[in-house]
């Protein structure tokens, strides 16, 4: 199975992931409940992470809890457990796809000698990160083993947001109304999501040679979408080896344009928020530096003509946004290994990497 393949499995297996929603946080709300969790840390490696700073954002909207995304070295080595939270009113959650993140697994160690609860997020249920901790949760992403993620990070990131939904009915933060009418929408804007593979696809083809001869970039977006940038950013730097830096939106402009020039590339995620009032005026101001100007978007915003825009369908839900926003990414990567030969079913290195074991 190639990465492309992966990519168009994507709204399959989010509506698999959709419908376990009636069982998949009975455990969690359980731990939570039984512990009086008022803290809550979420920590995992790359893609994990770039999962966790938004599964972050969907429990402090929908729940009672104090959430926070932790890099793993951060977490083991430098923590300073809050004085407001008992260690047994404190969760850590540790995701990895593989089961096998030699630093996620340091921090559900680390977790436990603080004497905090801990759950595992990953698709491997027998992994040592899973039998180490009190509690694991089935990702459900499906076989992907190719090392480049992409049905992983929306799975995971669909898992954590019935998480929340399901907590946040638990915990009456949420009414019962609500929470099945976010459902109910989210299964009818899943369907949305071919158009954005297609819409993608012709993009592509469009601006194919100019994407693939693409020699450094940067990526911004803000909100729900910021971790949609990191996605992105990983994503296209892993496969295609362009360097590339990733922005929150506001942070763009302050400092790192002097890096920029004629031969850059500018990717702006312009979602819903009152960021995107400002969209065309940073435009405005990148087309002096380069004409490499990219907008991937679900609004409908007119922009300057000098930039070349992807249209995806607009979702009910801000919190949506970022399944649809990061499949452009996504294919631009596949399709652009794929122009210039690059097999991403393999690992690259000729040595064995430290980072799994």
């Amino acid at each position: 199975m190639k990465i492309i393949d992966n990519i168009y499995d994507q709204p399959n297996r989010l509506q698999k992931i959709l419908n376990t929603h009636a069982t998949i946080a009975n455990d969690l709300t359980e731990l939570v409940t039984k512990n009086q969790i008022k803290k809550v840390y979420l920590t995992g490696s790359g893609t994990s992470y770039h999962a966790a700073t938004l599964i972050a954002m969907y429990f402090n909207k929908f729940t009672n809890l104090d959430a926070q995304a932790i890099i793993p070295g951060n977490f083991t080595n430098y923590l300073q457990p809050s004085p407001y939270f008992k260690a047994q009113e404190t969760l850590l959650i540790g995701i990895s796809q593989s089961g096998t993140s030699t630093s996620t697994l340091e921090t559900i160690r680390k977790a436990k000698k603080l004497n905090f609860n801990t759950v595992a997020i990953s698709e491997e249920t027998k992994s040592k990160i899973a039998q180490e901790s009190d509690l694991v949760i089935y990702l459900n992403t499906g076989d992907e083993v190719i090392p480049v993620e992409t049905r992983g990070y929306t799975s995971t990131i669909m898992l954590g947001l019935l998480l929340a939904l399901h907590l946040g009915l638990a915990q009456k933060v949420i009414t019962e109304e609500n929470y099945k009418k976010f459902l109910t929408q989210t299964e009818q804007e899943l369907k949305k999501l071919p158009t954005t593979l297609s819409n993608t696809e012709e993009f592509y083809l469009q601006h194919k040679n100019e994407l693939v001869t693409m020699k450094k970039g940067a990526i911004a977006g803000y909100g729900y979408n910021y971790a949609t940038a990191l996605e992105a950013y990983l994503k296209m730097y892993e496969t295609f080896h362009a360097p590339l830096t990733v922005h929150e939106f506001g942070e763009l402009l302050h400092g790192y344009e002097m890096a920029f020039d004629s031969e850059q590339y500018i990717f702006l995620i312009i979602a819903n928020g009152p960021e995107k009032e400002l969209a065309n005026k940073y435009l405005d101001f990148l087309k002096q530096v380069t004409k490499h100007l990219f907008v991937i978007t679900d609004q409908n915003l007119e922009f300057i003509p000098e930039a070349k825009v992807l249209k995806v369908p607009s979702l009910t839900y801000d919190e949506l946004s970022p399944f649809n926003l990061i499949i452009p990414f996504q294919i631009i990567a596949s399709r652009n290994c794929e122009a210039i030969g690059y097999d991403t079913a393999k690992y690259p290195l000729k040595i064995e990497s430290f980072a799994h074991f």
